[in-house]
């Protein structure tokens, strides 16, 4: 298995996932990361799972082609499964060269950048079998990239429901917010793609606007990423520091997401999210951007609600009527859980790549 990188993110969390089952189930698993090892190399290593960082660097490194290739000849393998916009271009050529049998790689965002389709159709002859993290991703990567429909199947990823289940509410006073507090809580990195950015604009409107519960409102952005400077800088422009907190990553997001009335992800573009699976499987409702993945999980109005994604005064008109109707988020919570439990379980994810894998054993 190859990634481009293993720090923490969605992504690289359900790559962890899948090969930990898939070692459980026997395989024989090697991990390959197209730059350095980062912190998710540690539950890997711990399950006796294998890690070799190639240190290479972004996408215009071909140095990255050859290191994989040898990689790959020093230890053979009969699949490559390749996760992330590198490591499947990177990954895909370097197999073909290492003789590798099947060569499968998985689309995780429906990446509409010509910088992303044009490598994608150039390469796409050198792939078996394509694997979507949602219905929505692969049409939308099928029909970009020019790749067959039989070469498509779709795994969504997968959360384990028992694990949240156990995990108790932390201290509101843990993340400067009060027992009266109604705490929106987002989580990710603080990138152009989860445009966090547009939540404080859409909480900037509603103090604007005087929404009814605006001023118990609590916005709580859990991550870290390039756009933090400009964040604070916005808190501190618009006088939101009553409203506003940038705690960082936070191990217990779990208990964070026990102790929230609302997540919001106001992604531009998302594959299948793990925050709202992750959420869901918390009990707490949710409010997305209306993109790929999102919809997938997210039926408006039953498991919780969409709004059109950089529309931030559409946002705060969600967010201003979903504080205000409690009853209401707590049936889309509930609705959200049997579903989630239902279909969206890490056991059912990996014994669907597990049963892929064997069909490409030669």
């Amino acid at each position: 298995m190859a990634i481009t990188e293993l720090d923490i993110g969605g992504a690289e969390k359900a790559f962890v996932k899948i090969a930990e089952g898939l070692t459980q189930r026997g395989w024989d698993v090697r991990v390959i990361s197209l730059r350095d090892a980062g912190p998710m190399a540690e539950p890997l290593r711990a399950a006796g799972i294998p890690v070799t960082a190639l240190n290479a660097g972004g996408f215009l490194d071909v140095r990255a082609v050859w290191r994989m290739k040898t990689a790959l000849l020093d230890n053979p393998c009969d699949v490559l499964l390749t996760f992330l916009h590198q490591a499947n271009i990177m990954g895909r050529i370097a197999g073909r060269r290492a003789g590798i049998q099947s060569v499968i790689c998985g689309v995780r965002v429906a990446d509409r950048r010509w910088s992303v389709i044009i490598p994608e159709r150039l390469t796409s002859k050198l792939v078996d079998q394509y694997v979507a993290v949602s219905e929505s991703v692969g049409g939308v990567h099928r029909r970009l990239c020019h790749i067959p429909a039989e070469r498509m199947i779709a795994i969504p990823n997968g959360v384990d429901v028992g694990a949240i289940r156990k995990v108790a509410a932390v201290d509101r006073s843990l993340i400067g917010c009060q027992a009266t507090d109604k705490i929106v809580l987002c989580v990710g990195r603080l990138s152009q793609q989860k445009a966090p950015l547009d939540v404080l604009h859409a909480v900037q409107k509603m103090r604007r606007q005087s929404a009814v519960g605006c001023r118990s409102l609590k916005l709580v952005l859990i991550g870290d990423g390039p756009l933090l400077p400009e964040l604070k800088r916005f808190v501190a422009l618009h006088s939101l520091q009553d409203h506003v907190r940038l705690p960082g990553w936070r191990p217990d997001v779990w208990g964070i997401m026990k102790a929230s009335d609302l997540l919001v992800l106001a992604s531009h573009w998302e594959g299948l999210p793990n925050v709202i699976l992750e959420a869901q499987a918390a009990g707490l409702p949710v409010v997305a951007s209306d993109v790929d993945g999102c919809r997938e999980l997210v039926t408006d109005g039953v498991t919780g609600r969409l709004f059109r994604a950089g529309d931030v005064q559409h946002l705060a008109t969600v967010l201003t009527d979903a504080m205000n109707a409690p009853q209401t988020l707590q049936a889309w919570a509930a609705a959200a859980f049997v579903n989630v439990e239902k279909h969206y379980r890490w056991d059912v994810c990996v014994t669907r790549f597990h049963e892929m894998l064997l069909k490409h054993m030669r």
